[in-house]
């Protein structure tokens, strides 16, 4: 027989956390259409209200806790700080709103790291920098800023649109600056036996080494997406090129997306700033590897 404890984590999977997603969307919206429809009278309104708000606080309750157990189950597998946060918010939101308070979410994380001069590196973990290629565009579009808001005042009389495409512009720029402050608090690392492979706050692809791996520098290019999983090989291009491979010393399962089947691969291409940089930190690897061995 299954154990309590292990009974109670199924019944929590199969219904507590898929009727969390939708338990404030719905507790929400029933409240406003018992008060506004007419149906009922004022004193049973404010009866229902405030039954409602009594069941809503109760389900937030409810939902953090959720949240909070995802979060350090997650910390306890060994993902980083944005992977639990992201998990967290699987645990007690539906997919598409989870994914989109997650990605701002990071991207606050991420500036503040980086306000800080405090790289999500953990101890024993070698960065290796990513993003050099795009950098200077990220800024190109900061500076061009200023002159976008000239022209949203010169050129649009309606006050109201003016408000509106400045407090838009303004959200963009912070936007940008959080974009450019993940490329710097969120690099690729090495440490543990995994190579973990990140495009600033949205994806984090962590590959186990298993042993002495095969490094050189060697640039492919071609690539259409962010993460591409081909024939045994994981790439991770900026733009649409890589300039590492790493070939393992056995086939490995990785998995791309948090809610993504896991794959095979046997070799790993990325991008880093500095390849010969890399190419000494995996080399470091291997010596240690080997001296244990």
């Amino acid at each position: 027989m299954l154990s309590y404890s292990v009974r109670r984590e199924n019944i929590l999977k199969e219904y507590a956390k898929p009727a969390a997603r939708w338990a404030i969307p719905t507790v929400v919206l029933l409240q406003v259409l018992l008060v506004w429809s007419g149906v009922l009278t004022v004193g049973q309104a404010v009866v229902v209200g405030l039954t409602l708000e009594v069941l809503l606080v109760g389900v937030v309750l409810a939902e953090i806790a959720l949240a909070r157990r995802a979060y350090r189950t997650s910390r306890a597998k060994g993902s980083d700080g944005q992977q639990a946060i992201e998990e967290a918010l699987r645990a007690i939101l539906p997919g598409p709103v989870a994914k989109a308070v997650g990605m701002e979410l990071g991207l606050m994380r991420s500036t503040w790291r980086w306000i800080r001069r405090r790289p999500d590196v953990a101890p024993g973990q070698q960065p290796m920098s990513y993003g050099g290629e795009i950098r200077p565009i990220m800024w190109v579009m900061i500076f061009l800023t200023p002159l976008e808001i000239v022209a949203i005042e010169l050129l649009l009389p309606w006050a109201t649109a003016r408000i509106v495409l400045l407090i838009l512009a303004i959200y963009g720029t912070v936007w940008v600056l959080g974009f450019l402050g993940a490329l710097t608090s969120r690099p690729h690392v090495l440490g543990d036996g995994h190579l973990t492979l990140r495009f600033v706050h949205f994806t984090s692809i962590s590959v186990p080494l298993g042993g002495e791996v095969s490094a050189t520098m060697a640039r492919h290019s071609g690539y259409k997406k962010s993460v591409n999983i081909k024939d045994g090989i994981l790439a991770m291009p900026i733009g649409d090129s890589t300039n590492m491979v790493v070939k393992l010393s056995n086939s490995v399962l990785v998995r791309p997306k948090p809610d993504a089947p896991e794959q095979e691969i046997r070799e790993v291409r990325f991008s880093a700033d500095d390849p010969r940089s890399a190419l000494k930190i995996i080399q470091t690897h291997n010596a240690k590897v080997a001296g244990e061995g």
